[in-house]
């Protein structure tokens, strides 16, 4: 289990690096990458927004375009590359599998917003390397005890979540979850991709590359942002996100690696859809999703 001292030890020592670099480097050039983090990080949240090009208008927008033979005829190049990701046959809106698009194209939006834009950002800048975002793996199995922990107390909550309507209303988000293990694991899928990118963003772009400049305080600077993009979904998850967020982010920033927290990240959500479909499909779920 966690303890305080975990926590303490583990912000004691990102202050003293901090101060150690900063006294080390006067040239002021972690003020100015964490400048350029955050911009370039508002620009990914507003990117991904649901009011903008992350919401269900862009994605739908999308399919009446793909969708109408006359826009097709306007723009003949990008239909082609469109056709060759997304080679779908007839009427995506009446194909059965409109809201599985939709989840695809937000799925497509959050890489591109939290994974591509942060590692186009790194690439070009001439002090950033991708050693330094957390993608190395933790080599301290000492640390997964503790994820193991958070994932056990987690299970808990979610399953006596799970028999409350507001929750098993909410999730999954892909409605069409229990029709086949093709829709499932598909969406299990995509949602572990966004997954990813998400951690990248959070606990690797923004937390690594401005806790020499803001030591510990990288955390909550990471963990605000955080907290709003679970704005919209049940109010105790929010209030959670904001727990998730120190709690990961300390965790990210001891170990210096996103790995854990992602592999943690995906194992709640997926047993949130697990025990939300089972409480509306009971064990013939089960039954569908595992083949037994």
């Amino acid at each position: 289990m966690l303890q305080i001292s975990f926590f303490v030890e583990t912000w004691q020592q990102a202050e003293e690096d901090s101060i150690k670099y900063k006294s080390e480097n006067r040239d002021n050039s972690q003020l100015y990458i964490t400048a350029y983090v955050f911009i370039v990080a508002a620009v990914s949240l507003i990117i991904s927004d649901l009011n903008y090009y992350g919401g269900s208008a862009a994605s739908t927008n999308l399919i009446l375009f793909l969708d109408s033979p006359d826009i097709k005829s306007d723009h003949p190049f990008l239909w082609s590359i469109i056709s060759a990701i997304f080679p779908f046959s007839g009427n995506i809106i009446t194909s059965g599998y409109y809201e599985l698009f939709e989840l695809a194209y937000w799925t497509a939006v959050k890489v591109f917003a939290y994974l591509l834009l942060p590692a186009l950002a790194v690439a070009i800048h001439p002090k950033l390397n991708f050693k330094m975002v957390g993608l190395s793996f933790d080599r301290d199995a000492s640390h997964l005890k503790i994820y193991a922990s958070l994932f056990a107390i987690v299970f808990v909550i979610v399953t006596a979540l799970s028999f409350t309507k507001n929750f098993s209303e909410y999730y999954p988000f892909y409605t069409q979850s229990m029709r086949s293990p093709l829709d499932f694991w598909t969406w299990e899928l995509l949602y572990a991709i966004q997954f990813f990118a998400l951690e990248f963003f959070f606990r690797g772009f923004i937390l690594q590359l401005t806790k020499k400049a803001m030591g510990a305080s990288a955390i909550i600077a990471m963990m605000l942002p955080y907290v709003m993009i679970h704005f919209g979904k049940p109010m105790p998850e929010c209030f959670g996100a904001i727990i998730a967020g120190i709690i990961l982010g300390t965790l990210a920033l001891k170990t210096r690696s996103i790995w854990a927290g992602f592999l943690l990240h995906t194992s709640v959500a997926l047993s949130m859809d697990v025990a939300s479909d089972i409480q509306k499909g009971g064990l013939n779920f089960l039954k569908m999703i595992f083949g037994f």
